[in-house]
């Protein structure tokens, strides 16, 4: 990945890092801040994947024709593109190569989301997404596109194997449907109703199964991995939701003062009775101490404190992430119209001679480009409502003083988004912990009705 990253922003193809861009990570430690990311998010959820299958980032590379596009306005395109494809919930670097013939942009995006909770979900026709999204930003900014392309030799051996690995494909389907659908529900039953809404018919019986229209048989979902068994999945969607497993089954006195710090050293000192071997085998231990540390050094004994400073800090978090999205926005509208100016000055004389030509057609095959780019600025402008336009030079004094700003927030939300993890992973931590505790006790009590 530090290969990959180092590669796209060599300095001999970005013009010494001008043409290099980046969301929610700074470029020269993108690898690292990706790297991050995954950990936190095994710290959290828990999951993970063997190394043949896990996908620690993802690759774009959009091209331009020869000639067309200005590397600001490239890299510009390849920032939008990105941003939409990720809906802004991943990070990523845009690099403009500009040491060939063709102008083009390498897009790096994170597979792990800025929660640390969830991964980017790559579904089989995500390829099909992104290349009309491309195709759209293009047209907007009056660049060709490719009309009708071709599918390739490598699309069609895909197919093929897909059509090979069917069985595997409903598993992976379900996998994916399942990770999308938990990113946005309440709780398990607002995750099971989303699935019939998806399309897919669900038996309860001893194990937890789906089936898709058009497929032959049910899927159980233990067979997808270990995060996806009925019980995974039930803890999923209440964290998801903004909730613990523990609003199934309520830690005692929850709600009121509770000393956590005394529960799970109680629980780390048990002796080998049947809750705690149930317990140890579940959660790890040095896990355990490392949320009683955490606990310890932020004063924090009470649920009802750390629940309110996990909220506290998520809503910080949501507040500068807001901030930078603003200024993110308001710098992309700058640079747009910054490019539309100088468009239209380049192009000027080229769409008068065509208005006056005789000969429209032919005049058009040979400066298509530069007349779309014309009309696109002239669209830019009327959207002013009348304002004069300003000069390159303000826009380029505001776009430096977004950035400015930018960064400075930048610092800000990445102290305040470690906090946020932080203090999630503890309260997640806790809420097992106890949880765990109370099934423990719940054994005990059966066996000893049993005896």
């Amino acid at each position: 990945m530090a290969d990959r990253h180092s590669y796209d922003q060599k300095p001999e193809k970005t013009h010494d890092g001008e043409w290099v861009s980046s969301y929610m990570c700074s470029p020269e430690t993108a690898a690292e801040e990706f790297e991050l990311s995954k950990r936190l998010y095994y710290q959290i959820t828990g999951r993970s994947q063997p190394p043949r299958r896990d996908i620690i980032m993802y690759r774009v590379i959009q091209s331009f024709k020869p000639g067309e596009v200005s590397p600001e306005e490239a890299n510009r395109i390849g920032y939008e593109l990105a941003m939409r494809f990720t809906g802004g919930r991943h990070q990523f670097v845009v690099s403009t190569h500009v040491d060939k013939a063709h102008i083009h942009t390498h897009i790096e995006f994170n597979s792990t989301n800025l929660d640390c909770n969830g991964k980017f979900a790559n579904h089989k026709n995500s390829y099909l997404i992104l290349r009309q999204l491309n195709d759209d930003l293009c047209r907007a900014h009056g660049l060709s596109v490719i009309e009708n392309p071709k599918t390739s030799t490598k699309e069609r051996k895909q197919k093929e194997m897909e059509a090979v690995r069917h069985r595997r494909s409903h598993k992976e389907r379900l996998r994916q449907s399942i990770e999308r659908v938990l990113s946005d529900c309440r709780d398990y039953d607002d995750f099971l109703a989303k699935m019939r809404a998806e399309g897919y018919e669900i038996k309860e019986g001893k194990l937890l199964s789906f089936r898709a229209p058009g497929w032959d048989r049910f899927t159980r979902s233990n067979r997808l991995g270990d995060g996806y068994t009925r019980e995974a999945l039930r803890e999923r969607s209440a964290y998801r939701g903004g909730r613990s497993s523990v609003a199934k089954s309520p830690v005692p006195n929850a709600g009121r003062n509770v000393n956590m710090l005394i529960d799970i050293q109680a629980k780390m000192a048990a002796g080998k009775g049947a809750g705690y071997e149930h317990w140890a085998k579940i959660f790890n231990l040095k896990e355990a101490a490392k949320t009683l540390n955490f606990l310890i050094e932020n004063g924090l004994t009470d649920y009802d404190e750390l629940t309110a400073r996990t909220e506290q800090a998520a809503v910080r978090f949501d507040e500068v992430s807001h901030r930078i999205k603003q200024l993110e926005g308001r710098m992309a509208e700058v640079a747009q119209l910054k490019a539309h100016i100088i468009n239209y000055s380049k192009t000027r004389e080229i769409y008068a001679a065509y208005k006056k030509s005789r000969h429209k057609k032919e005049f058009l095959a040979e400066h298509g480009a530069e007349i779309a780019r014309h009309e696109a600025a002239k669209k830019a402008f009327d959207t002013l409502g009348g304002k004069p336009i300003p000069k390159v030079a303000q826009l380029s004094e505001q776009y430096a003083m977004l950035l400015n700003k930018k960064q400075e927030q930048y610092t800000q939300y990445k102290e305040i988004r470690q906090e946020m993890i932080a203090y999630r992973t503890a309260k997640q931590n806790v809420d097992k912990i106890l949880d765990l505790s109370l099934k423990g006790q719940a054994q005990n009590r059966e066996q000893k009705t049993d005896r």
